[in-house]
This record gives structure tokens, C-alpha cells and sequence, in this order.
């Protein structure tokens, strides 16, 4: 599933990214641990944040078993609409600080990863500081930053849902979640 998003110039882009990688962007995330920890329906549940010249768009996906389509579906937006209505807790907001910026950090390490961040900045035109300021503008997010921006931004209320799979298995299934625009494998719809 998916909604439309913001450029990296954006200035909430590094509020999106830690708010991501609470979600879904990082391995302990809630999503994972929902949806694979504890529920077993999936290996590799995972949300990103796609920037674009133009725009952006978020995405959140999963390869479940056509059983459980409707339950992950549910899970998905249960942990995507918690984050838009409680605080995150200190704890867990440290531990996304602490992964998002040693992530970051391990990505300058090597010449080839310093070399890919200056590109980063230069193709979209971020501030010369960028690469020195990351890491203390991340610690700097507040519980308060990362529920202002899950609302603003994981619009669960919008999301465009794609669901792919054996139809006399799925199809009742993704009903539940709003009307169907259904396609063969070729991509010509069916009714």
C-alpha cells in the first residue's frame, strides 16, 4: 500500500525518516515485530519512503499467505495508526535515534559510501551542512515531532492498496478494505 510523500528537501524529510524507521524501515520496527514476531505472517514486512524530483511517495509491503491478507492488512494499519494518536515511548524513540544515526554513520565509512551521501546532497540541492548536522537533528526529534508528522504523512485514510494473489482466495478478503479495480496478469481488468 502507498500514499504520495515528500522530496529529501522538504524540511520534515529527516522527521519522515526516523518516523519510518519506527513503522516499518528498520528491523525492529513495529511492523516487523508485529506482523513477523509475533503474528508469523511474513518474513519481510517493510515500509520506505521514496523521494523523488517532483514528489515523493511512501510505501509500506509484505509478502504474506493468501490467508492471512485481511489480517496483515488490519495489522498494517493498526501499527501506522498508532503511531498517528499516541506518543512513542522514550525508550523506543532512542533506540530509532540510535539505529538511524549509526546506520547513517556506517554509510560514510568507506569512500564509495562518502562519495554516494555528497551526491545525495549536490542531486537535491541540501544544505552544504547536511552531512555534519544529520545525526544531531535526528537526536533532536521529540515524541511530539514524530506524532505531528505520522499524522501529517502516513495517511492511512488514503492509502492505495494493491493486493496480488489467487483471487478465489483474496478477493473477499480485500473487500473488507474498500472497492476492487481487479486485472489478470497481463494487466487487463476484469470485472
Amino acid at each position: 500500500m502507498g500514499c504520495p510523500s515528500i522530496t529529501r528537501k522538504h524540511p520534515d524529510w529527516i522527521k519522515l525518516g526516523l518516523t519510518n524507521s519506527l513503522y516499518g524501515g528498520a528491523f525492529n520496527s513495529r511492523l516487523v515485530m508485529n506482523i513477523r514476531e509475533d503474528k508469523g505472517y511474513t518474513y519481510s514486512p517493510r515500509s520506505g519512503v521514496t523521494p523523488l524530483r517532483q514528489h515523493g511517495y511512501f510505501s509500506v509491503s509484505a509478502a504474506v499467505r493468501n490467508d492471512v491478507v485481511a489480517a496483515s492488512l488490519t495489522e498494517m494499519f493498526y501499527e501506522m495508526d498508532k503511531l498517528r494518536s499516541v506518543l512513542v515511548p522514550a525508550t523506543e524513540l532512542s533506540d530509532a535515534q540510535n539505529y538511524l544515526t549509526g546506520v547513517f554513520s556506517m554509510g560514510l565509512a568507506t569512500q564509495e559510501g562518502l562519495l554516494s551521501q555528497l551526491a545525495t546532497v549536490a542531486l537535491n540541492e541540501l544544505p552544504d551542512d547536511y552531512l555534519e548536522t544529520y545525526r544531531e537533528k535526528v537526536r533532536a526529534l521529540t515524541p511530539d515531532d514524530l506524532l505531528t508528522t505520522a499524522r501529517q504523512y502516513l495517511d492511512s485514510a488514503n492509502m492505495q492498496i494493491v493486493v496480488v494473489g489467487d483471487r478465489t482466495q483474496i478477493e473477499s478478503q480485500a473487500r473488507l478494505f474498500g472497492d476492487l479495480d481487479i486485472y489478470d496478469a497481463q494487466g487487463a481488468a476484469l470485472k
